[in-house]
């Protein structure tokens, strides 16, 4: 064999042998990028599980030290905003409307009578005049008119036996 012909075929093969190495060289390039961009996307949804749990316990904590220190599961649950809603608003916003009542939506009343003159009250009948006993009263019916209030123990000597 010539040398020059040996030269071309060990170039050939060399070429082939980087081609081969820059082949594999991609194959490692690509898969080390598709492992780091599902490592990152695996890495930020952690990340957002971590911070809801997160902020689900610091929640739970604050409605803990809220109810006292009582980590009860009617503190630690989670409130529901329309429990109270019955259809009651409702009832009472017809009430209202029939009653007079405007709410900030509506327009103001242009023109409202002016109110009735208020009468002067009548005085009160005279206090009836004190019935005089025609009998006179026993020892014990006066000790109770000058005592006055019969429940009224105030001086009593609650320690005397």
């Amino acid at each position: 064999m010539n040398p020059e012909e040996d030269l071309a075929t060990l170039r050939h093969k060399l070429a082939g042998l980087e081609r081969e190495n820059g082949d594999r060289m991609y194959l490692v390039d690509n898969r080390a990028a598709k492992t780091i961009e599902e490592t990152r996307t695996a890495g930020d949804q952690l990340k957002q599980e971590t911070s809801a749990a997160l902020a689900a316990r610091s929640e739970q904590k604050r409605r803990a030290e809220a109810a006292g220190g009582w980590a009860t599961e009617s503190t630690l649950s989670e409130k529901v905003e329309d429990d109270g809603d019955f259809g009651f608003e409702e009832d009472e916003a017809e009430n209202e409307r029939r009653a007079g009542y405007r709410t900030a939506e509506e327009q103001p009343v242009a023109f409202r009578p002016p109110a009735p003159p208020v009468q002067a009250p009548t005085p009160p009948p005279p206090a009836p005049a004190p019935v005089t006993e025609e009998r006179p009263a026993g020892r014990h019916r006066r000790a109770a008119a000058a005592r006055g209030d019969d429940d009224d123990f105030a001086n009593t000597d609650w320690l005397a036996t």
